[in-house]
Order: C-alpha cells, then sequence, then structure tokens
C-alpha cells in the first residue's frame, strides 16, 4: 500500500502547508457548475490495511466534530476538497457488481469531463467477499491483507440524471489508450506479472505522460 500512496501524490496537491480551503459539494452537477460549501475544520480519519478493505477499499473518513456535517458527508456529499487535493465520496457507487464502501477515495479529474479514483481492485474484492462467505470473518481477514496489486484505477462517468457510471481501468482499457505510441505499449507489454499491469502505480504514470490525469492543484480542475 505504500507505493499505491506515493502514486496518490501525482494528483495530491504539492503543498499541505498553505491555507488551503476545506470544502463539499452535493453533485456532480454542483461540481461542473462550480458550487460549494465551505468547511470550517476537517480531518481525514485514514482506514489502512484490513479496515479499507472491510469498507471496500475507500480510505478516508472525513471528521469534523459536527454531527450534522459530518451526516452531511457521510450521506450525502459527493465531492470533498482538502489542502487542494480532491476526495470522491464512494457511497452508492458500484462496478461489476461490486460496492466501493461509504467512506471517501482519493480523486483527480480524468480527460476534462469524468474523475478517476483508486481502490480495492474488483478481483480482490470478489477474493475477500468469497473468503468471508466461505470461511466467517477470519476467512474474509486473512484474504483482505493487501498489497498494492490489490487496487486499481476506476473512471467514474457522470450521468445526465446525475449519477454515475464506474469503470475499472484494465489491461485491455490501457492497451487501446496507448495504441500508436508503441514506446509506452512496448514498455508496458514488458511487464510480465499480469496483475501489476492495472496496479496504480503503473497506470497513473501512463495516463498522466497521455495528458489525461494532472498532478497539484490543476487534478481537481
Amino acid at each position: 500500500m505504500r507505493k499505491v500512496l506515493l502514486s496518490l501524490f501525482l494528483f495530491a496537491s504539492s503543498y499541505s502547508d498553505c491555507e488551503a480551503q476545506n470544502k463539499y459539494c452535493l453533485s456532480f452537477t454542483d461540481y461542473m457548475t462550480d458550487i460549494w460549501h465551505p468547511l470550517e475544520q476537517m480531518e481525514f480519519e485514514y482506514r489502512s490495511g484490513n479496515k479499507s478493505l472491510w469498507w471496500g477499499g475507500s480510505n478516508y473518513k472525513p471528521i469534523t466534530g459536527d454531527k450534522e456535517t459530518d451526516k452531511i458527508l457521510k450521506k450525502k456529499a459527493r465531492f470533498l476538497i482538502h489542502n487542494d487535493s480532491l476526495y470522491v465520496n464512494c457511497r452508492g457507487l458500484t462496478a461489476k457488481g461490486n460496492v466501493f464502501g461509504n467512506w471517501y477515495s482519493s480523486a483527480c479529474v480524468y480527460d476534462k469531463d469524468q474523475f478517476l479514483f483508486i481502490a480495492l481492485s474488483t478481483k480482490s474484492r470478489s477474493k475477500t467477499a468469497g473468503s468471508a462467505l466461505m470461511f466467517g470473518v477470519l476467512g474474509g481477514a486473512i484474504a483482505a491483507s493487501s498489497n498494492d496489486d490489490d487496487y486499481q484505477c476506476y473512471i467514474l462517468t457522470p450521468t445526465s440524471t446525475d449519477d454515475a457510471i464506474v469503470k475499472p481501468i484494465d489491461e485491455k482499457y490501457i492497451l487501446e489508450l496507448l495504441d500508436g505510441h508503441e514506446d509506452l505499449q512496448a514498455e508496458y507489454q514488458a511487464i510480465k506479472n499480469k496483475k501489476q499491469r492495472y496496479s496504480p502505480n503503473v497506470v497513473i504514470p501512463i495516463l498522466k505522460k497521455l495528458g489525461l490525469v494532472k498532478s497539484g492543484a490543476e487534478s481537481t480542475q
């Protein structure tokens, strides 16, 4: 997971000491029309390891100290900006029948009108759920002992009804993007471990080279 966190820095803020405004918006439409609600104070509880997997791979729980605000952030808000970095509320999001949990994942704007976020891969979700079903909580906890390759990038596409379509970035998708980029394609196909081909540590640098994601404050725009 340490390398995944390093990958997140590719589109996280390059400065956290500045007085950056904490704020949230309630929907994709509000994001696009720049309608935000300020937060006087907020911090994240970071869910790592097994806790993260049991919550679907969404790692960040926002805490303001105000019960009503915390309830809004949990159940109604869609995006948060904290220290100039973007986070998406995974509540209600699904991909291939898998849910992402109730909390937030690091995100960035993808190709202008979509979003990219990192969460537990669809295969790892199935593995954890299957182990829990067959062997109980202990079996699920063993399966939830994750590493970097258990995480995956997802594309979130808003719909006209303010819902979202979520698709995992897999090997097939990357190869389609790399069509016509022979050097990058050769570098990508040289990765022997198939599982690593959709790891955020591999995918995010490729997307940056293709100009599809940005770094720092630009990643929220």
